[in-house]
C-alpha cells in the first residue's frame, strides 16, 4: 500500500475537528443526559475531562456506531484516494518514521484491506504473545478530501464481554467504529 504524508497537517486536522468534533459548548448541549447520569455516578464530565478525550468521544452521539464489518464495507464504498489521520498527540512509529500525529493519503480499497489484516492478526497474534510491528495506530480517523463523511476506527470493542471472550475472531469483530455522513 503506496502512503503519502500530508504536510498541511494544521489546516486539515482543524477542519476535521471544526466539521466532526463537537465544541465543549456543543458536547455539553448535545450530550446534556449522559453528562447529568455520569456525575450523579461519580464520573464527572468536565472541561478537563473532555479537552484530554479520544475525538471520537467528543462527535456527535446520532453518527451511528458500526461493527468492524460495516465500517469496512461503508469504506470500500468509495473508490480512490482517501485522507486518513491519528488522534492528536498519539506517538506512533509507522512506516519507518517516529510520528507524533500524522495525515495521509492512500487508495481507498488498500486502506481498508490493511485494516482489516492488521486488526484480526493483532488479536491472533495477541493470543500468543505476538505482535505485527509497524502497524497502523488503533484509532484511526478516514474521510475524503470533501469531508461529507469519515469513518472513524477506534480501538475499543463493544463491550468487555467480548474482550474477554475465547474466541479471538469474536472479540476482533467486535471493534467499535463510528460513520458519519451527510444525510442524503
Amino acid at each position: 500500500m503506496e502512503i503519502e504524508y500530508i504536510e498541511e497537517i494544521a489546516e486539515i486536522g482543524d477542519a476535521f475537528i471544526k466539521r466532526f468534533v463537537l465544541s465543549w459548548e456543543n458536547f455539553q448541549i448535545k450530550h446534556k443526559d449522559w453528562i447529568e447520569k455520569m456525575s450523579k455516578q461519580n464520573y464527572p464530565i468536565n472541561k478537563q475531562w473532555y479537552d484530554q478525550a479520544y475525538m471520537w468521544d467528543r462527535m456527535d452521539s446520532t453518527h451511528p456506531g458500526a461493527s468492524m464489518k460495516e465500517a469496512l464495507d461503508f469504506l470500500r464504498e468509495h473508490s480512490g484516494t482517501v485522507l486518513f489521520m491519528t488522534e492528536k498527540g498519539e506517538r506512533k512509529y509507522f512506516q519507518g518514521r517516529k510520528t507524533i500525529d500524522f495525515i495521509a493519503k492512500t487508495d481507498a480499497h488498500q486502506l481498508a484491506d490493511r485494516i482489516e489484516y492488521e486488526w484480526y492478526e493483532s488479536y491472533r497474534l495477541g493470543n500468543q504473545n505476538m505482535y505485527i510491528p509497524d502497524t497502523l495506530p488503533e484509532d484511526l480517523y478516514v474521510f475524503d478530501s470533501t469531508m461529507k463523511w469519515c469513518v472513524v476506527f477506534t480501538h475499543e470493542t463493544t463491550g468487555w464481554e467480548a474482550e474477554k471472550a475465547d474466541d479471538w475472531m469474536k472479540a476482533a469483530q467486535s471493534r467499535y467504529c463510528i460513520i458519519c455522513k451527510e444525510p442524503g
